[in-house]
């Protein structure tokens, strides 16, 4: 929180390091902060659009280091080449669905942002793991291409992740 407003901070930490400290405050840099828009009709699918293609073209600027094959990194004991890679996304819910791009709604035909199962399935114990299908990034490529994506439940914008 900063005042009276919340804003959507970006952190970076390193993975090889121990959980327990890499949980540390001053394990973690701040990268950015995510822009937001602010608007009364915050239901309309327009806003909504809006707010996932500034969601996503901000990371795609934020994660170009990553995209680019890597940089040179200054230490104490010289300059090392780097080629990070992105191991895990901490989020909830609402997150997960806006960085997968699919629906965050109770409505929609597959609202689960792992996989494919239909939503009247997803209570269903004695489900068949055959029929579960993991949204791979080449499979919903599959789906955006052949103009299915509404009944994948997945929205139409370039996903830089």
């Amino acid at each position: 929180m900063l005042g009276k407003t919340s804003e959507h901070p970006v952190f970076l930490t390193l993975g090889n390091i121990p959980s327990w400290r890499r949980n540390k405050p001053d394990a973690k840099a701040l990268l950015a902060y995510l822009p937001k828009i602010v608007d009364k009709q915050k239901k309309q699918a327009d806003f909504v659009l809006a707010k996932h293609h500034l969601f996503h073209r901000s990371m795609k600027i934020l994660l170009e280091p990553i995209i680019s094959g890597g940089f040179d990194l200054q230490t104490d004991n010289g300059i090392y080449w780097c080629y990070p890679f992105l191991s895990i996304l901490l989020g909830d819910l609402p997150e997960h669905h806006s960085i997968t791009l699919t629906y965050n709604s109770a409505n929609c035909k597959m609202p689960c942002h792992i996989c494919t199962i239909p939503k009247d399935e997803l209570n269903n114990p004695l489900i068949d793991d055959s029929t579960i299908q993991i949204r791979t990034p080449e499979a919903m490529q599959y789906v955006l291409e052949n103009g299915i994506s509404e009944e994948y439940s997945l929205h139409k914008i370039e996903n830089p992740f």
